[in-house]
């Protein structure tokens, strides 16, 4: 397990106090992706030029390369995640024409055979009854299954002319399968890209506190200054 905190020897006693006193455990490094990139940059680009500190089991270059890999996943990542809201608000406008014009189909059928005759015939238009309502299905995958048994059953009982018939119909499943396929895919690409910059973060958080632990023990007297000085802007986050 990656620990990305460390303790001040000094602030472990309270600057001289009682060796009793309870550790102060600081966080090293930002939770938040954008800042922990900004840190990462910074300690990347310092650590190039300062040849003189080192870890065996990993070289400044490479470190460099994985920040930059790091920053451009994250970059996908929000870049995609700014598509979502678009992409929902489309769907929800869909819903609502889905949901208008459930209602005004009710009436071709009520008036085809009789309001106490009409609800026997709901289920072959896609309907099912949720609470007090016969409606298409809120789901949004089984109102895609629906709009195949709509489109047949308007077709059937001689409504496709209709305003609400069947180009209507038709065209509204092909707006709809569209808008749900691409929700669905920015979601899957949207959790990939979250898992590979999850593993790039923690890699490069391993980096980051032994850095800081090697810094310390290079500049006992001054490593506060170093740590400011590499790229870390505060002494805890």
């Amino acid at each position: 397990m990656i620990v990305n905190k460390f303790i001040f020897a000094d602030d472990a006693t309270g600057g001289g106090a009682s060796s009793t006193a309870k550790p102060k455990h600081v966080k090293s490094l930002p939770a938040a992706d954008i800042d922990f990139m900004d840190v990462s940059k910074g300690v990347a680009a310092t650590w190039l030029v300062n040849p003189d500190i080192t870890l065996l089991w990993k070289k400044s270059v490479d470190f460099d390369k994985e920040v930059q890999d790091y920053a451009a996943s994250l970059g996908s990542r929000l870049s995609m995640g700014s598509v979502r809201p678009g992409q929902s608000q489309t769907l929800k406008q869909l819903d609502k024409r889905v949901n208008d014009a459930v209602t005004e189909v009710k009436v071709y059928i009520e008036k085809k055979y009789k309001k106490a005759n009409a609800q026997p015939q709901f289920a072959r238009f896609g309907l099912v009854r949720e609470n007090t309502t016969w409606c298409i299905s809120k789901d949004r995958n089984n109102r895609k299954a629906a709009f195949e048994l709509m489109i047949a059953a308007i077709a059937a009982d001689g409504f496709g002319a209709e305003e609400y018939g069947t180009a209507f119909w038709t065209a509204l499943q092909t707006d709809y399968n569209a808008a749900l396929a691409a929700a669905s895919t920015t979601t899957g690409d949207v959790s990939e890209k979250v898992a590979t910059k999850n593993q790039q973060k923690l890699a490069i958080k391993k980096v980051l506190t032994n850095l800081l632990f090697v810094l310390r023990g290079n500049y006992p007297d001054t490593y506060k200054e170093m740590y400011r000085k590499w790229g870390w802007k505060k002494e805890s986050y």
